[in-house]
């Protein structure tokens, strides 16, 4: 027995292959959303507020390390430590002082050059005018 012959579906539509090319990217917007709402979270919280803080912080604030069992340590615990950063704080001071000195006798030098030049330059340069 033989029953009815069911005839092809129309080209065109087909939902099963929209189903198909749909997925993957469904997925990856659930997944895109999970992690957006998961930073979201993470970032309100005291883990976000204290990634802020030292983000803040920046550079400026120097930790060191007491070894093996210690702790860190934000500035130095010895009379030793405190005087050997005087002096590098003192160092630095002079250092700066002595580049911003050496950069106007520069500028000194640069300016009385330019004048030298516009003056040869003024008188007809090196080669004269031809």
């Amino acid at each position: 027995m033989q029953g009815p012959v069911i005839a092809p579906p129309p080209p065109g539509f087909d939902v099963t292959f929209l189903l198909v090319r749909l997925a993957p990217i469904l997925a990856f917007v659930a997944v895109v959303g999970v992690l957006a709402v998961t930073a979201r979270w993470l970032f309100g919280a005291a883990v976000g507020d204290a990634l802020a803080e030292r983000i803040r912080q920046g550079s400026r604030r120097r930790r060191h390390w007491k070894g093996f069992g210690g702790e860190w340590s934000d500035t130095p615990k010895t009379e030793g430590e405190s005087a050997r950063v005087a002096a590098l704080e003192e160092q630095v001071h002079m250092l700066n002082t002595q580049v911003s000195e050496l950069a106007e006798r520069l500028d000194f030098a640069e300016r009385m050059l330019a004048e030298r030049r516009e003056r040869k330059l003024g008188a007809g340069g090196p080669h004269g005018n031809l």
